[in-house]
C-alpha cells in the first residue's frame, strides 16, 4: 500500500482528479483572465471616460526578444467600442464569468467529492477484506488498524479530494498573477514573483506557530485537568491536614507556569503575524512604485493593468494560502496513514492464503481430519495428532468436557478454525479449497454466543442467511426452528409487548379488540374476572400507578413521558385546579421518607434497591437531605429551590401505587379525587397537546399500548397468587383461536435489538438477552441456512440430562437425512433408543475413542 495518502488518492481515483485539475485550469484560467481583463478595460473607462472609441479586451505583451521599435507582440487585437459599449460589454461578461465559474466550482467540487469518495472506499474495502479474512489470533492487529482507520478518516477533512487540485490551482494562479504582471509590464514581474513567495513564507510561519499554540493550549488545559483531578483525589487529606493554603500555591504555580508558556506562544504568533502585515502595506505600494518607474523604455503603466495584475496577485496568494493549510492537513494525518500502510499489509499477511482455484463444494462425502493438530485462541483449547473420518451425511456426537478439546475439534471440522498441522477434508478435497462464505453457507458453525448487531430480532436470526432476508413473509423454517431452539418463548412474549399501527393494519386491530371481547368473556366465564382490573373512565386502576391514572392513556413523545410529567405546565396547573398539587407532595415526602428508612442499609448498586424504589440512586442523597430538612410537610422553602422540591415530590407521588408499595396513602376518597383531575386533564386539554397522548378507548385499539394490554384493556391483578400465570395462558388459547398468534410472533421478531442496552418497550437490549437466549440465537442463525452439516458446539455443561435429551432429539428430527455435529458433556445425554451414527470421546487435546 503506497505510504504517500496523495499518491494513494491518485491511484484511487486518477480519471476524477485530472478531469478536475483540467476543469480548473483549462477553464477556470481563462474565466479568471477574461474577468481581470473586463475590470482591466472597466478601470481604464474610469480613469479616462472622454476618450473615444477604444480596442476592448486587448491584449499585447512586450517580448524581450522581439527588436528594438517593433512594438509588443500582439495576442489578440480586441474590438473597437466607444466607452458606453466597452461598460456594458466588461459587466455583461463579467456577469457571465461569475455565473460560469460558480458552475464550474459546483461541477469541480463534485469531482472532488467524488474522488474523496472513491478514495475512502477503496481504503475501507481494502481494511474490511483484511479484518474480515484476518485468522482469530489476529483480533487485536484488526482492531489496533480499525482504530487508526477511524482516527484518519475523523481527520481527513478534504485531503483525498483537494489534495492534488489545489497545489495544481495555486501553480496556476501564480502563473496568472505572473502573466498579467507580464502585460502590464515586464518590471512587474521581479516584484510579483517576490510579493508571492514573501506571501508564502509569512503564511507558513503563521500557521506553524499557530498550531504550537494549539498544542500548548491543550498540553496546558490537559495538565491543569489532571491536577485539578488529583486534588479531588487528595481533598480527605487536604481537609484533614489543612493544607488548602499549600494546594492553592502550588496550583498557582501551575497555572503561571502554563500562562508564561501561553504568552511566549502569543508573542512568538505575533512576531509571525508583523511580516504579513509589513507587507499587506508594503507590497502595494512597491508594485504601485515599480509602476510608476518608467525605466529606459519610459513605457507607463495602465491603471487597468496594473489593478488586472493586483486583482491576479491577490487569487494567488489566496490559492496559495489554501495549499499551506492543506498542507498543515496533510503533515497532520501522515503519521496516521503511515501506520495504516504499515499495518494493513501486515495485517494482510496473517491471512491464510487463498487456494489457486475455487472448488465446487460437493453433495456429500467423507468428512475426515488426517494427522491435525490446531489451537484456538477464543477458548484456548488445543488439538494434537487427531485422525477421525466421519461419513456425511451423518450425526456425530462429541463427547468432552469443556477445555478438553471438543470444541476445538468441532470448529475444525467446520473449516472455521486453520490446523497448524495436517489438514481437513470433505469429499477427499481440503475444507481451505472451498470460498470461505460457501463454506460458511454448507457446514454451519454454531460454536458460542451470538454477536448481537443492530436491527430486528429477525435479522439477527437471519444474519448470514442473506437469501432469505427480501421475502415479503416469514420463512416456512423459522418457526420450528424458534421451537426447536427455545426461541420461540422470547419471541412470544416479546409480540406481546409490540404495538400495532391501526391505519397499517386495521384488520389486525379489529381483531385485537375482538380478542379483547374474548378473553373478558373467558375470564368471566372461569369466575376469574377479578383477576384483571380493567381501564374503566369512571374508576380508579389500582394496578397503575397516580401519574397513570390522572393521564389514563398511553404518552406519545417525550412530553408526557412518566419521567418528565411532573414538569409538565398543564398538568402542573390542572393539579393546581383540583387542588391536588400539596396533597401530592405530601404524599411524595411520605414515600421518600418510607424508602430512605427502608433502604438506609443498602447500597446503590442494590437488587432490591433498583427493582423497588421509586426514584434512581443518583437522586438518593436528594431525597434523604429533604427528608433531613423537612419532617413534616409543612415549612417549604420559597424560591426556585422550594419549587425544586415540590416538583420532585409530586414526581415521587406520581410514580407510587397503593398495591406495588403500600405505605397506606392513598384511600378511597383520594381516589375520587385523581379521577376527578383525569376528567378534567381530558376536557381541558388543548389541541396543542392532544397529539402527546392517546386516551383509553373500550371500543377502539391504543396505538401506544402493548399488544398484551390492548388485549386486557386493564391490568393483571398483582394482590392474586398465579394470576400471572393463569391470565397469560388464557390469553395465549385466546389468540390461537382468534388467528392472531402469527401476528404475535411477527412483532416480537420485529422488535429491535440494541447491542450495549438495556433495552425496554419496543426495543431488547443486548442486557435483556440472556446467555441461554443468545447461545440459541446463534444455533437458529445455522439451522436457518439450511446447511449440508450443522456443527453445534454450544455450551450444555450448565443443563441437567433431562433438559438435553428433548431439544437433542427435536434437533436430530430436524436434522434428518442432514449431517449434524454435536458437542455433549458426556454419556449421559444420549438417548440408547436413537444412537448417533459415531460418537468421539475427546480427552486430553485429542480423539481417544471413537
Amino acid at each position: 500500500m503506497d505510504r504517500e495518502p496523495i499518491v494513494f488518492t491518485w491511484r484511487s481515483a486518477p480519471a476524477e482528479h485530472a478531469l478536475a485539475i483540467a476543469l480548473t485550469l483549462g477553464l477556470g484560467g481563462p474565466l479568471a483572465l477574461l474577468a481581470l481583463l473586463c475590470l482591466r478595460d472597466l478601470v481604464g473607462v474610469l480613469v479616462a471616460p472622454d476618450h473615444g472609441a477604444a480596442a476592448f479586451l486587448h491584449v499585447a505583451a512586450s517580448l524581450p526578444w522581439r527588436p528594438a521599435g517593433s512594438g509588443p507582440f500582439v495576442l489578440l487585437d480586441g474590438w473597437v467600442l466607444g466607452p458606453a459599449e466597452r461598460v456594458r460589454l466588461a459587466l455583461a461578461l463579467l456577469s457571465g464569468a461569475a455565473l460560469a465559474s460558480a458552475a464550474l466550482g459546483w461541477g469541480v467540487a463534485r469531482l472532488c467529492f467524488l474522488a474523496q469518495s472513491r478514495t475512502v472506499v477503496r481504503l475501507n474495502a481494502r481494511v474490511t477484506d483484511a479484518i474480515l479474512r484476518a485468522p482469530p489470533a489476529a483480533r487485536d492487529d484488526a482492531r489496533a488498524l480499525a482504530q487508526a482507520l477511524g482516527d484518519l478518516l475523523a481527520r481527513i477533512d478534504t485531503l483525498f479530494g483537494l489534495g492534488l487540485l489545489v497545489p495544481a490551482m495555486a501553480i496556476g494562479s501564480a502563473l496568472l498573477a505572473l502573466g498579467l504582471a507580464w502585460l502590464a509590464a515586464p518590471r512587474l514581474v521581479p516584484a510579483v514573483a517576490v510579493g508571492l513567495l514573501a506571501a508564502g513564507l509569512a503564511r507558513a510561519l503563521i500557521q506553524h506557530r499557530m498550531r504550537a499554540r494549539t498544542a500548548l493550549r491543550l498540553r496546558s488545559g490537559a495538565t491543569f485537568e489532571r491536577a485539578l483531578a488529583d486534588l479531588i483525589r487528595r481533598m480527605p487529606a487536604v481537609r484533614a491536614h489543612g493544607a488548602g493554603p499549600f494546594e492553592r500555591a502550588r496550583l498557582a504555580a501551575k497555572g503561571q507556569a502554563a500562562r508564561t508558556s501561553l504568552e511566549r506562544s502569543e508573542s512568538a504568533l505575533a512576531y509571525a503575524r508583523a511580516p504579513s502585515m509589513a507587507l499587506g502595506i508594503l507590497l502595494p505600494a512597491i508594485v504601485v512604485a515599480v509602476a510608476l518607474w518608467r525605466g529606459g523604455d519610459g513605457a507607463p503603466v495602465a491603471p487597468g493593468a496594473l489593478v488586472a495584475a493586483g486583482g491576479g496577485f491577490a487569487l494567488a496568494v489566496v490559492a496559495l494560502a489554501v495549499a499551506l493549510h492543506l498542507r498543515t492537513v496533510h503533515r497532520d494525518l501522515l503519521a496516521t496513514f503511515h501506520a495504516i500502510a504499515h499495518a494493513l499489509p501486515a495485517l494482510e499477511a496473517r491471512t491464510p492464503p487463498r487456494p489457486a482455484r475455487i472448488a465446487a463444494f460437493p453433495e456429500g462425502g467423507a468428512l475426515s481430519a488426517h494427522g491435525v493438530g490446531a489451537y484456538d485462541p477464543v477458548t484456548g483449547e488445543r488439538l494434537a495428532q487427531v485422525d477421525v473420518t466421519l461419513a456425511m451425511p451423518g450425526h456425530v456426537a462429541i463427547l468432552g468436557e469443556r477445555g478438553g478439546g471438543g470444541r476445538a475439534l468441532a470448529a475444525l471440522l467446520a473449516g472455521q478454525l486453520e490446523p497448524t498441522a495436517g489438514s481437513v477434508t470433505y469429499a477427499d478435497t481440503d475444507l481451505r479449497a472451498f470460498a470461505p462464505e460457501e463454506r460458511a453457507r454448507r457446514i454451519a458453525l454454531a460454536g458460542a454466543e451470538a454477536i448481537l448487531v443492530e436491527g430486528s430480532l429477525r435479522q439477527n436470526i437471519l444474519y448470514g442467511a442473506a437469501h432469505l432476508h427480501d421475502g415479503d413473509g416469514e420463512p416456512d423454517d423459522l418457526l420450528p426452528i424458534l421451537a426447536i431452539t427455545g426461541l420461540d418463548a422470547i419471541v412470544y412474549a416479546r409480540g406481546l409487548e409490540g404495538t400495532v399501527d391501526p391505519h397499517a393494519e386495521p384488520a389486525v386491530a379489529r381483531a385485537v379488540v375482538a380478542a379483547r371481547d374474548a378473553v373478558r368473556a373467558a375470564l368471566a366465564a372461569g369466575k376469574a374476572g377479578r383477576l384483571v382490573e380493567p381501564f374503566d373512565p369512571a374508576r380508579y386502576n389500582h394496578q397503575a400507578t397516580v401519574g397513570e391514572n390522572i393521564l389514563f392513556g398511553e404518552a406519545v413523545g417525550p412530553a408526557f413521558a412518566p419521567e418528565r410529567i411532573a414538569a409538565h405546565p398543564y398538568l402542573r396547573a390542572v393539579l393546581e385546579a383540583e387542588d391536588l398539587a400539596r396533597p401530592l407532595a405530601q404524599v411524595g415526602l411520605q414515600v421518600a421518607r418510607s424508602l430512605v428508612e427502608i433502604f438506609s442499609d443498602l447500597p446503590d448498586d442494590h437488587s432490591l434497591f433498583d427493582a423497588f424504589s421509586l426514584f434512581p440512586a443518583s437522586e438518593r442523597g436528594f431525597f434523604e437531605d429533604l427528608v433531613a430538612r423537612m419532617p413534616e410537610a409543612k415549612g417549604w422553602r420559597r424560591g426556585p429551590a422550594g419549587q425544586r422540591d415540590r416538583k420532585r415530590l409530586i414526581g415521587l407521588a406520581l410514580r407510587y401505587s397503593e398495591t406495588r408499595h403500600r405505605f397506606g396513602l392513598v384511600d378511597a376518597a383520594f381516589e375520587d379525587r385523581i379521577v376527578a383531575a383525569r376528567h378534567s386533564f381530558a376536557r381541558l386539554m388543548p389541541p396543542s397537546l392532544r397529539g402527546g397522548i392517546e386516551f383509553y378507548d373500550p371500543a377502539t385499539l391504543t396505538a401506544a399500548a402493548s399488544l398484551e394490554e390492548n388485549i386486557l384493556f386493564g391490568r393483571i391483578n398483582g394482590e392474586e397468587a398465579g394470576a400471572e400465570a393463569r391470565v397469560r395462558a388464557l390469553v395465549r388459547r385466546v389468540l390461537a383461536d382468534e388467528g392472531l398468534e402469527p401476528t404475535v410472533y411477527r412483532l416480537g421478531l420485529e422488535s429491535r435489538v440494541e447491542p450495549g442496552l438495556g433495552g425496554g418497550g419496543a426495543s431488547l437490549g443486548e442486557n435483556a438477552i440472556g446467555p441461554r437466549e443468545r447461545i440459541a440465537i446463534d444455533l437458529a442463525r445455522c439451522l436457518v441456512r439450511r446447511p449440508d452439516i450443522a456443527v453445534v458446539a454450544i455450551a450444555l455443561e450448565d443443563r441437567k440430562p433431562e433438559e438435553i435429551r428433548p431439544r437433542l432429539a427435536a434437533l436430530r428430527a430436524a436434522r434428518a437425512g442432514r449431517g449434524l455435529i454435536v458437542c455433549l458433556p458426556d454419556a449421559g445425554a444420549l438417548d440408547a433408543a436413537a444412537p448417533f451414527d459415531a460418537v468421539l470421546r475427546v480427552e486430553r487435546n485429542t480423539v481417544v475413542a471413537g
